[in-house]
């Protein structure tokens, strides 16, 4: 069983198919505390996107043009810095990602970044480019990171905590542009 928060504020419970409801009821009123603290957490992300105001397509279309030029130079840098070799760069608006690496050894990039500040997209590069070396998360991929990037923790930290906020603001904007074809049914319960 999983539980998720969305941006609306909705809650996502997944259990098996043929549970039986009291034991995903007990499974929701368990995560209480988990739940109230990621729909605060949803609730300050909405906020700071509501203050960043609406992208509009042509400021994504201004976004992708620069991250084009900012991100592949600051992997250049990186990447010469430590010694580590990759093969394409891909520049995309993605929906829930900051980065991520191929095992062919392609990096790909959300072109938001290039709105954070320089050391949280700094961060995401570093890490990414130490996958080439460790494609997991074990303790020798954080050291790594750490030995080419000190900050990298207190960058992560504040990705996580502002972050979305950017993903937020981009999805409004494909939101209004596409209608979804997903849908789903919601069971509401007090917890």
């Amino acid at each position: 069983m999983s539980i998720q928060v969305a941006d609306d504020r909705k809650i996502i419970v997944k259990v098996p198919l043929g549970t039986p409801t009291f034991i995903a009821e007990n499974f929701i009123r368990e995560k209480k505390e988990w739940i109230t603290k990621q729909l605060e957490k949803v609730k300050k992300q909405s906020e700071l996107a509501d203050s960043m105001g609406l992208l509009t397509e042509e400021d994504i279309i201004q976004i992708k043009k620069k991250a084009r030029v900012v991100i592949p130079q600051r992997v250049e840098y990186y990447a010469k810095l430590a010694g580590i070799s990759y093969k394409r760069i891909f520049i995309r608006l993605q929906k829930s990602r900051w980065g991520s690496c191929s095992v062919d050894g392609n990096l790909n990039f959300n072109c938001l970044l290039v709105l954070k500040p320089p050391e949280i997209l700094d961060s995401v590069v570093v890490h990414e480019l130490c996958h080439r070396r460790h494609m997991n998360h074990s303790r020798e991929f954080y050291e790594e990171v750490l030995r080419i990037f000190p900050d990298y923790k207190r960058c992560n930290k504040w990705l996580k905590q502002n972050g979305g906020a950017y993903f937020k603001s981009a999805l409004q904007l494909t939101r209004r542009l596409k209608t979804p074809a997903i849908s789903a049914t919601v069971i509401t319960i007090g917890i």
